[in-house]
């Protein structure tokens, strides 16, 4: 999380001389400040500037200074409920190898509980017989290797957790009765399956032990017993936690798998036989993750970078010529701009057309890009030093106080480089903030560069929604790389 004050606009100030000169700026000014307020998809935005003349419209390129880092434990994302008390996209399995950025694993806890309460079954239990008892999981989509096998445990949980709390993705719940196990490659989950006559897609189902789901067939909805109210029924079963087991065949798992905990196509399903009128029938009973009463859950990610190519970019004494930044909880590059400050210098007071940092993927060979994709949305904002906080770009990026990135920039973009490979593209527009280091001689503070799942600036009461959970990354070109260097262009007339 990223907390900042409330923002104080301010207006641009310039101070023309009544001649003809300051006539023609004053003009370009206003064509400004109409056109820098709408951003287009070309290139550089050719057509709301004035041309490049080097007479009175010029075009400067600046170095800048890059260095990766990794987030602290507690800037983490938190898993907030959505409306309707809806859970997040959760992310399950296990990442062996990924050259740039090593391994990850990814477990998720929650609870699944009786639809109702109080709650019962159709007769006495003793006449009630189980054919088998299976946990389902909504699958939404895969990022990695979709044919390496992953194998998941599934366990009883030991602690309680808390339905009203926001875990953290380092968030971890002790445990130790195996449930059950599947083995399986992720392309399966795209499968259409028909069980007892049944059609269902898009759903990972693993089938828990039979002396697990008698137990949920012996109890009865009685006063103290678990089916009587919730929480009886949390005291009799805590939960379960899902966690790839890498060390007992799934260590060729290659792949993260995203969840959706609160579609209806979630839940525990107990398959039994009764008699009925002297005749056996056979049903199901679904356990689901919110009966009115929304079940807890929490999604602990783990990243492990030893031996990975970021792990010899973190703590560099030097610029670092490539950028590694993955989707939180991940990464992130703080970038320095001293040229600005040189650039203010030589040219003084000027009007900034346009003010875009440029950054592009480096294309790699055997690294598993195929397999990984760029995150779908970079973000910049900076550390206010001066008052302890992280700051949001807010004239360019959040106009009317919402976040845009159509304004901001940083959507990825597939572009074919200089050698014919399509890789990763990302621009941001920072047209007011750099005229406000110029003009209003403001902190030239270094930027922060991230993927981020979502951030709150708080004391604005301001956030945003931006990558899906630990998805996506990339690795860019630095400020000193040598081929395709992440700099910042400024187009400037004279005042």
């Amino acid at each position: 999380m990223i907390f900042i004050t409330n923002p104080v606009k301010k207006k641009l100030l310039v101070n023309l001389k009544w001649s003809w000169k300051g006539c023609v700026s004053l003009l370009f000014l206003l064509t400004v400040l109409y056109g820098c307020t709408k951003i287009k998809s070309t290139e550089i935005g050719s057509d709301l500037i004035p041309a490049v003349d080097n007479v009175f419209t010029f075009d400067t390129t600046l170095d800048v200074i890059t260095d990766n880092y990794l987030f602290a434990d507690s800037t983490f994302p938190q898993l907030f409920r959505g409306t309707g008390n809806a859970a997040p996209e959760t992310v399950m399995g296990f990442v062996s190898n990924d050259p740039q950025f090593g391994k990850t694993s990814g477990s998720i806890f929650l609870e699944l509980k009786p639809p109702s309460y109080r709650y019962s079954f159709d007769t006495a239990k003793e006449a009630l017989f189980l054919d088998s008892v299976v946990l389902c999981l909504k699958w939404n989509s895969t990022q990695g290797d979709t044919n390496a096998l992953q194998k998941i445990d599934v366990y009883e949980l030991n602690d309680w957790m808390k339905e009203d709390s926001a875990y953290r993705t380092d968030a971890t719940f002790s445990y130790t009765t195996l449930l059950g196990s599947k083995t399986f490659a992720p392309k399966i989950l795209d499968d259409s399956i028909f069980p007892r006559g049944q059609s269902l897609k898009n759903q990972l189902r693993i089938r828990l032990n039979d002396s697990f789901g008698r137990k949920l067939l012996d109890q009865d909805s009685a006063a103290g017993k678990p089916y009587n109210n919730d929480s009886s029924f949390r005291e009799f079963f805590k939960g379960f936690a899902i966690v790839p087991d890498f060390a007992g065949g799934g260590s060729s798992g290659n792949a993260l798998m995203n969840m959706a905990l609160s579609d209806t196509n979630t839940y525990l399903r107990i398959y039994y036989r009764f008699t009925k009128a002297g005749k056996q029938d056979t049903t199901t009973r679904s356990f689901v993750f919110n009966n009115g009463i929304p079940g807890a859950f929490a999604n602990n990610i783990t990243r492990t970078y030893t031996g990975s190519q970021i792990s010899d970019y973190l703590n560099n004494t030097a610029s670092d010529s490539l950028v590694y930044i993955q989707t939180a909880p991940g990464s992130h590059a703080v970038v320095r701009m001293p040229s600005l400050n040189g650039f203010k210098t030589a040219k003084g007071n000027v009007i900034v057309h346009r003010a875009e940092l440029f950054m592009q993927q480096v294309p790699s060979t055997g690294e598993s890009d195929e397999l990984f994709a760029a995150p779908d949305l970079l973000y910049v904002d900076y550390y206010d030093s001066a008052n302890s906080r992280q700051t949001p770009l807010l004239a360019d990026g959040f106009p009317d106080n919402t976040y845009s990135s159509f304004f901001l920039g940083g959507a990825r973009k597939y572009v074919v480089n200089s050698s014919g490979k399509t890789v990763a593209e990302y621009r941001f527009t920072l047209n007011r903030h750099i005229q406000g280091i110029i003009t209003r001689n403001e902190n030239n503070y270094p930027l922060q560069l991230y993927a981020p799942f979502t951030v709150t600036y708080p004391q604005f009461f301001l956030g945003l929604s931006a990558n899906s959970l630990a998805r996506g990354r990339v690795k860019l070109g630095g400020g000193n790389h040598s081929a395709v260097k992440m700099k910042l262009r400024i187009i400037y007339s004279k005042i």
